[in-house]
């Protein structure tokens, strides 16, 4: 009996976890104790109310964005993850047509502590997760728990090319487009959008949506580097 409830507690837990951090549980380990989220307010002047015409899905390249923040506070549970994150979920935006973001729609709470540990995999910074459903999750809907599980099933959707073998070659933005096309036959170059930093290093693979959550061309708004572009990728090392 003992056993059997066992089963069905491990069952139940895996039902309440987002399926990407299923995917991501050999390289992720919920910290025992997490801090609180924070509520977020817009800041005086920045709300933009608009007709939601489609979304966009950041997927941020995690070894970049620790090692462009060595020593700085806050990203621990991120950076000193053991093995290391590679694609960690950003957030899912709203756009309006191409005009630019609806965002910071209305004031929120802080996130429910188990919200936050059940999205920990795919977003593995507490107070990022509250900054994403204050600025952007709050002009979809009014539900955390919808916000992150639409966003946390497209990121699921997503597969991945070999990041590890394309650091270790000379490469352009349209190779790695490719490369992100050939493991997705069902996205097309127009609905994905690749950002750099300053000095080339990939950053973020941002994909684009319709109102009914399937993959549409990205609006001129979203930008991105062009296909001729070098791009750099900085391999996750733990």
């Amino acid at each position: 009996m003992r056993l059997m409830n066992m089963m069905i507690s491990g069952i139940a837990a895996l039902l309440l976890v987002p399926s990407q951090a299923i995917a991501q549980a050999g390289q992720c380990a919920i910290p025992p104790s997490l801090t609180a989220a924070r509520a977020e307010y817009p800041p005086p002047g920045s709300a933009r109310i608009l007709p939601v015409t489609g979304f966009v899905l950041a997927l941020s390249w995690s070894p970049q964005f620790c090692k462009s923040r060595e020593g700085k506070d806050g990203v621990s549970n991120q950076c000193e993850a053991t093995p290391a994150f590679g694609f960690i979920l950003h957030g899912l935006w709203p756009d309006a047509g191409g005009q630019s973001e609806p965002r910071w729609c209305r004031k929120v709470p802080a996130l429910p502590r188990e919200l936050v540990r059940q999205n920990f995999c795919s977003t593995p910074s507490v107070q990022l997760q509250q900054r994403e459903w204050a600025k952007h999750g709050s002009c979809i809907t009014r539900d955390p728990a919808k916000y992150f599980g639409s966003a946390n099933r497209l990121f699921a959707s997503i597969k991945f090319p070999d990041m590890n073998a394309l650091s270790r070659r000379p490469l352009e933005v349209g190779d790695f487009t490719k490369a992100m096309l050939a493991a997705n036959p069902g996205l097309s170059e127009a609905m994905i959008r690749i950002n750099l930093s300053a000095l080339d290093w990939l950053e973020e693979v941002r994909i684009c949506y319709g109102t009914d959550y399937r993959p549409a061309a990205c609006p001129r708004d979203v930008g991105g580097a062009g296909p001729g572009a070098r791009i750099r990728i900085w391999r996750a090392e733990r």
